[in-house]
This record gives C-alpha cells, sequence and structure tokens, in this order.
C-alpha cells in the first residue's frame, strides 16, 4: 500500500494532461486519427436504415397522434411526464409512478398498414430488412449469441421435457440454435414477413393467434420484445401459464439505466418508436419497473446481469458537442469521434474497468433477466444461487 500516494499522484498527472488535451483539442497535432463510429444496427444496412427515417419524417409521424392512447406498460400508470421527441418523431414520456420511460400512443400494425398504403417504398424497405436478417455474418452472429444464451439457461432447468417458445423470434434463428441443441422449438412473431421467411426454412413460427392453446413449455424467452409490445402484461399474463412449473422466462431488454440512456436521451439511437419498420422500442424499462411488471404477472425475478459495453468514443464526442449521436446518424453521412491522442489512449485506458462495473450496477445498454413462476421458496433460492454462482463464475 506505500506505492498509492506515488500511484493516486500519476493519475492526477495523467487526467491534467487529458484536461489540457481535451481544451487544446483544435491545435495541430493533437488529434488522433478520426475514428468512425458506427450506429448499433447489425441486423440492416445504415443506407435503407437512414431512408426509412427520411420517409418515415415526411408521411408517417403524423400518424402517430391519430393513435389510442395508453398508460405506463409497467404499473398500468396514467400519470406522466413529456421527456422529449426521438429522433425518429415518438413523443417519450416519464411515468410519475414507476418511472418506467414510454410512447403514450398505441403503436401497431394498424398504424404500420396506413403508413405502408401511405408510402409503398417504406415497405420495401422493410422487404429488405427481413432479406438482410438472413445474410450469412448477421445470422451467424445472431446464432453465435443465441447459442450462448442457451448454455446459460439449461443448466438451471431439470432434465425433463425441452419444449422451448421464442416470443418475438424474428426470423427464426433462436429456433434453429434450440433445435440442434435438443428442444423442441416454436416461436411466435407478428410480422407477416418474417413469419413466411422462417416458414421458408422450416421453421415452426405462428402468429399469436395461432398458438396451440393447451401447449406449455419449460422456457420461454423474449430476446429484446418487450420493449416492442404494446400491452407487455398482457402477454406476459398469457406466458406464465404456459410455463412448467419448474420451467424459466429468460429476457433481455434494452436498460433505461444504461449511462448513455440518462446522458444522451433522444439522441441515443436505440431510443426510437420504429421509422415504418414495425414498432421498436416503444417501452424502456429499468429493473424495479421490469420487477414491478412481472410481479404483476405472477412471476417472480431469479437474477440480473447486464450485457455489452458502452460506447465510450461515442459518449466523450456527445459529451464534448463534438457529435450529435442519432441525428447525425440518420442524416446518413460519415460520423466521426474527433477526440485528441490523450483522450483515446484514456478511455482505452477506462473503459474495461466501467465495462465490469457498468455490468455490477446493472448499468449496461441490455439487461438480462431469469425469471421463473415457481411458488415453491427452496426452488426459487437454488435457481438464485445457481445463477448468481454461474454469473461469478
Amino acid at each position: 500500500m506505500q506505492n498509492v500516494p506515488e500511484c493516486a499522484a500519476e493519475i492526477g498527472r495523467q487526467l491534467a494532461r487529458l484536461s489540457r488535451s481535451l481544451a487544446n483539442a483544435g491545435v495541430d497535432g493533437e488529434r488522433a486519427p478520426r475514428g468512425s463510429l458506427q450506429p448499433p444496427f447489425g441486423n440492416s444496412n445504415v443506407s435503407d436504415w437512414v431512408r426509412s427515417i427520411q420517409l418515415w419524417r415526411e408521411h408517417g409521424s403524423i400518424l402517430i397522434r391519430e393513435q389510442a392512447s395508453r398508460s405506463c406498460p409497467a404499473c398500468g400508470g396514467t400519470e406522466h411526464r413529456l421527456l422529449f421527441n426521438s429522433f425518429d418523431d415518438y413523443p417519450y414520456v416519464d411515468c410519475l409512478a414507476c418511472g418506467t420511460w414510454y410512447i403514450p400512443y398505441v403503436v401497431d400494425e394498424v398504424l404500420f398498414d396506413a403508413y405502408y398504403a401511405k408510402c409503398p417504398e417504406a415497405y420495401e424497405i422493410v422487404e429488405r430488412f427481413t432479406a438482410q436478417r438472413l445474410e450469412a455474418v448477421r445470422a451467424e452472429t445472431d446464432r453465435v449469441r443465441m447459442d450462448a444464451y442457451f448454455a446459460e439457461v439449461e443448466p438451471l432447468l431439470g432434465s425433463g421435457a425441452r419444449n422451448y417458445l421464442d416470443v418475438g423470434c424474428g426470423v427464426g434463428h433462436s429456433l434453429e440454435v434450440a433445435a440442434e441443441r435438443g428442444w423442441t422449438a416454436c416461436g411466435v412473431d407478428t410480422s407477416p414477413s418474417i413469419i413466411q421467411a422462417a416458414r421458408q426454412r422450416g421453421l415452426n413460427v405462428v402468429h399469436p393467434n395461432e398458438i396451440e392453446r393447451d401447449r406449455s413449455f419449460s422456457l420461454v424467452s423474449l430476446w429484446e420484445t418487450l420493449e416492442h409490445l404494446n400491452d407487455p402484461f398482457g402477454v406476459l399474463s398469457a406466458i406464465a401459464p404456459r410455463l412448467d412449473e419448474d420451467g424459466l422466462l429468460a429476457i433481455t431488454i434494452p436498460s433505461l439505466q444504461a449511462l448513455e440512456a440518462r446522458v444522451m436521451r433522444q439522441d441515443v439511437a436505440w431510443i426510437n418508436g420504429g421509422a415504418g419498420f414495425g414498432t421498436v422500442h416503444i417501452n424502456l424499462f429499468q429493473p424495479s419497473s421490469i420487477e414491478h411488471l412481472l410481479g404483476r404477472a405472477g412471476l417472480q425475478v431469479i437474477g440480473w446481469d447486464g450485457q455489452y459495453g458502452c460506447n465510450t468514443f461515442e459518449l466523450a464526442s456527445y459529451m464534448l458537442g463534438r457529435h450529435r449521436g442519432a441525428w447525425d446518424y440518420a442524416r446518413g453521412g460519415k460520423v466521426e469521434h474527433n477526440l485528441s491522442n490523450d483522450a483515446v489512449a484514456f478511455l482505452n485506458w477506462v473503459s474495461p474497468a466501467w465495462a465490469v462495473l457498468s455490468r455490477q450496477l446493472l448499468m449496461t445498454p441490455i439487461l438480462k433477466v431469469m425469471v421463473s413462476k415457481s411458488s415453491d421458496e427452496n426452488r426459487l433460492a437454488k435457481l438464485r444461487s445457481d445463477y448468481a454462482a454461474a454469473q461469478r463464475q
């Protein structure tokens, strides 16, 4: 411990150097090579995304306020305050009861059918989005992620039946991985083009109205799905009776507790309601509000984890006024971080530590939640202990 004062002094010197560098970033030779900031749209081409934003702003956003209003998706409360309009022109409010951010209008198939009738080019982009999700590199990336999810969940389940339901399954990569791991897999989605794409590959994907009424499942997943639903409580209430008593519900959701959401707000690329290709993030939960929502549906949280890290270069550039987040991405130009050499070195130094800390504090862009409906306290305690041990390892 005798080196602590020396380490503290060195940290102070580095921070002083950094502050001088940031203050004089315009001086020749002070900037690092400009690095391109990549928006997080792994399932679509950026050019199509940019065009969809342009079309939506011109033809679609006016339709939102003609939709029926809705209450808080987490607690059902109606008192809220207006926060901002997202870059794709959706109004977001803050629930004064539970802190959920949400769009206070129904965003559904009726809205998008009206939009596609008004703007056929937008539907052509939707069709391309679906095809892009099946491209080899994107598909393999998704499959690798799904395989990791199953590897994490399977040890928590017993040795009984392996019946799996993925709600909001998209083109069905999760179902393919599940089948390879010995599961009987079924998926649910509402998009006709996505259902068709999945069925053409031999996958069992149905519309919610078509699912077998008496079928139960040992694992149900909502991988980045709850944030898209107008009535997440209704969906969870319908899922709970279908979950085996010793089954699990696995959820991933964008996190309102993420640092970039709290700092950048409407300028975060993933805070958007959906520019013409279906509902996107119309609900933004934090841990307390998602736990409240699950409790209302008779479900209990086993454990939490954070996933993915903050883009520290983007956040630093934004905070220093050197780019506008999603607004710049949506203009279609190349977005650069414009940071100094010292700033880049500093961020490279602190980013790994922040990645660990943000995961512990559940401040990552994605939250992962493991859930059970079991009323057996001994079983719940064991599940929580096993999951915590797996996370520590």
